[in-house]
């Protein structure tokens, strides 16, 4: 406790010496005279200094709202803006692309579109001599779900509605 007093009459004395309050001691003996005045200071005219520092806030204007633009919306899928109505049925196309390999294009479609391996074999290679071959017909949602499923596996293909009058 005494320990604690000694350390605030001392910073109170470096306050009061740096604010030009009390003058600086002329002799070296005169420890005795600094604790007096120091201790003369807590207890008159002394203000104590917070602990901590406290940085001065950022002032801002508020929170900014930025605005989305209004922009018209294109179809990306020209295709699917034919009805899709229950009764209609899709067909599945995939084009020959040379990226792919012919076992790479034989394997996902047994694998997108659950074909057997023959008939898989037998599409890709209608779409390697042709340019383009049918896969199947579907209803939209399958239809779509595989052209979906085919793109993902790097193949080039797309969906048209079926004319029922043929």
């Amino acid at each position: 406790m005494l320990m604690t007093k000694t350390i605030l009459s001392l910073m109170a004395l470096l306050f009061a010496l740096a604010n030009g309050l009390v003058a600086p001691a002329t002799s070296s003996s005169s420890s005795s005279n600094m604790m007096a005045s120091a201790a003369a200071l807590t207890r008159d005219n002394l203000v104590m200094m917070p602990a901590t520092l406290e940085k001065e806030k950022v002032r801002t204007s508020g929170p900014a709202v930025l605005d989305r633009p209004t922009t018209d919306k294109k179809s990306e899928n020209p295709r699917k803006e034919h009805s899709r109505t229950g009764g209609e049925t899709w067909e599945v196309r995939i084009y020959n692309d040379g990226m792919n390999t012919r076992e790479h294009v034989a394997r996902s479609l047994v694998q997108v579109t659950g074909l057997s391996e023959m008939s898989a074999y037998q599409t890709m290679m209608r779409a390697h001599q042709d340019g383009i071959a049918t896969v199947g017909k579907w209803c939209f949602e399958i239809a779509e779900l595989y052209n979906e499923g085919l793109a993902k596996n790097g193949i080039i293909s797309d969906i048209v509605p079926v004319d029922e009058e043929r």
